[in-house]
């Protein structure tokens, strides 16, 4: 993304229906007073509004006193002392929540005249690969997206390898992919389904089946764990060598860039997000987790709901997509918009994606996948901190987004409303305490 000196923004609306709720973006300089005080410009105090922290309760008339890019302070006004010579922002009849976190983009990886930069074909098994390394700042989408007040998101790769690339958690503001980066890697992204089959079958290769998918993945797991058993090993024998005059030390074992990340996986250090949506896929990613004990995420998950009380037993939390707007393939053919309420009500915990990696939704509607899973049956509480909080600990940077409390990153959002009613708008985002402006593109 380019910096705020060159680069010019405009509104994007979100897609509604009749009876459907939902936060739409668009021009909405004049929606709530702002008072320029002269003094230092790293002291903001957004005031006057409802403040939903998601951590705690809503407080009326609260305070959300930024300063350095983090939050400082979170209250009602009687409690927060806000600085003289700090920027107010009067939000007054309006809501202020930390911003959205969207689980699973593809945003930064597409170009308009070329394929998809996320699916390295040339085997099924491409853990070594970085989608950071694929990922365009400078895209467009990722200001749009910031305007629609989504702060954090996860950048996956394709659904074509069974064992794809390495995700990571940007933010969308930064012109170089070290500046907008929050975590990385995030985990590793597998799939099982249509996808690999579609992609490598059609060419007469491994997997070219469901079957052949799992195995692809049990045979990587076994070779990654012979491989870090090598390792250690010689980390073992490199700390016992005694260097004696003519003696060389031990030879390591040739580094395996796609083997690396999935020794992490098998040691715990990072999960995997399995995309799977039929409920035999389920099935197999539930059993590849209890044969090998890795951490897991399920992401899509169509028929999650038929499954939920299995997933809860394991304890793996899932990112939902497909929430019924039109499923675009038949392995989500099932899909119910009940399914998040479902699993939540399973005990799951439960994030919202807004289908954009799948090709279906659009990413800058994202409080409409949190609104149509409220019309399925969500507790509205749980929606919002399935596009927040939840969120972000299902992603593992809720110690820097995903709520407003002291210490966190200064991300956050003035609604003129509440975010899930359909004549809502945007009024003020703040990435980092810096403000992204929101007229209309040039």
């Amino acid at each position: 993304m380019m910096s705020g000196a060159t680069m010019k923004r405009g509104p994007v609306g979100l897609i509604g229906a009749a009876g459907i709720c939902f936060v739409a973006t668009a021009y909405a300089g004049t929606a709530f007073a702002e008072t320029a005080v002269a003094g230092t410009a790293e002291v903001l105090a957004i005031r006057g509004g409802r403040v939903v922290p998601v951590s705690g309760p809503d407080i009326e008339n609260g305070v959300v006193l930024i300063e350095s890019g983090k939050i400082k302070a979170v209250g009602r006004e009687a409690d927060v002392r806000i600085p003289d010579g700090a920027r107010i922002v009067d939000a007054a009849g309006g809501w202020v929540l930390p911003g959205l976190v969207e689980s699973h983009s593809v945003l930064g990886r597409r170009t308009p005249s070329g394929p998809p930069e996320g699916d390295e074909l040339a085997d099924p098994v491409t853990a070594g690969l970085r989608i950071l390394d694929a990922v365009n700042p400078f895209d467009k989408r990722f200001e749009q997206t910031a305007r629609a007040g989504i702060t954090t998101l996860m950048i996956t790769p394709g659904r074509a390898n069974v064992i794809g690339a390495r995700p990571a958690v940007v933010k969308p503001q930064g012109t170089t992919v070290e500046e907008i980066v929050l975590l990385e890697p995030a985990g590793i992204k597998f799939t099982l389904g249509e996808g690999p089959k579609d992609a490598f079958g059609s060419r007469d290769r491994l997997p070219r089946t469901r079957m052949g998918s799992a195995y692809v993945v049990r045979r990587s797991l076994l070779e990654a764990a012979e491989y870090g058993r090598k390792r250690k090993e010689h980390e073992e024998k490199l700390a016992a060598f005694q260097g004696g005059e003519g003696e060389e030390p031990p030879s390591a074992p040739a580094r395996n860039l796609d083997l690396e990340p999935l020794v992490d996986l098998l040691d715990g250090k990072i999960p995997a997000f399995i995309e799977c949506h039929r409920a035999d896929d389920i099935q197999t990613a539930l059993r590849l987790v209890d044969e090998f004990g890795f951490r897991a995420v399920l992401v899509g998950a169509a028929e999650g709901y038929k499954l939920a009380g299995e997933i809860e037993r394991r304890g793996l939390p899932v990112v939902v997509g497909l929430l019924g707007v039109g499923p675009k393939r038949f392995e989500t053919m099932n899909v119910t918009i009940s399914n998040a309420a479902e699993l939540a009500q399973a005990g799951v915990k439960v994030a919202i994606g807004a289908d954009d990696a799948y090709g279906i939704g659009a990413q800058e509607e994202l409080a409409l996948a949190a609104a149509l899973a409220v019309k399925g049956g969500l507790d509205r509480e749980m929606a919002l901190r399935a596009v927040t909080l939840a969120a972000a600990e299902i992603l593992g940077v809720a110690h820097r987004v995903g709520s407003l409390e002291a210490g966190k990153d200064a991300d956050v959002v003035v609604y003129t409303g509440d975010p899930f009613h359909y004549r809502t708008r945007v009024a003020h985002v703040f990435i980092d305490g810096k403000e992204i402006p929101l007229e209309p593109m040039q």
